[in-house]
């Protein structure tokens, strides 16, 4: 290979690797997306629900459910991995987020969610599967919840 070909395609395979580089970290799950899901999220349509009225989100990845928004002593605790992130057209932001949860004394249920975020932080949409992460997110279906943040 001559010398001045072997530093054009160097010269590519580099370009193309940073360019790579800069889309893979705007996808990068960071703290930062704890701490913008961390929070109070509540939905009064859900009191006397047979699921939480009120999430406890911490930035360590721990979370509290709770069946009324006024109630003291929680019902469900669980923690949450984020696996995948990104925004669309609108400026929501999704995510992909691994859940482990049940009562206090069962830490054992695991469930795979899609998350969207409105742009502003303020409303929480999710959808929730056993086996695998949801494609959508469908108002119309049973697992479907959405929240507010507090």
């Amino acid at each position: 290979m001559k010398p001045r070909k072997y530093v054009s395609t160097l010269i590519l395979v580099l370009a193309v690797l940073i360019i790579s580089e800069g889309f893979a970290t705007e996808k990068k799950v960071t703290k930062k997306d704890y701490r913008f899901v961390s929070g109070t999220w509540i939905n009064e349509e859900y009191n006397s629900y047979a699921f939480p009225a009120r999430w406890e989100m911490h930035r360590d990845g721990s979370w509290d459910g709770y069946n009324r928004i006024s109630d003291t002593g929680k019902k469900y605790t669980g923690h949450y991995a984020i696996v995948d992130k990104w925004t669309d057209s609108e400026g929501n932001i999704w995510y992909k987020t691994h859940m482990w949860y049940g009562p206090i004394d069962e830490l054992h249920i695991s469930s795979y969610e899609l998350d969207k975020f409105s742009e502003s932080g303020k409303v929480w949409e999710y959808m929730g599967d056993k086996f695998a992460f949801p494609t959508e997110i469908d108002e119309s279906h049973p697992k479907y919840h959405i929240y507010y943040r507090q």
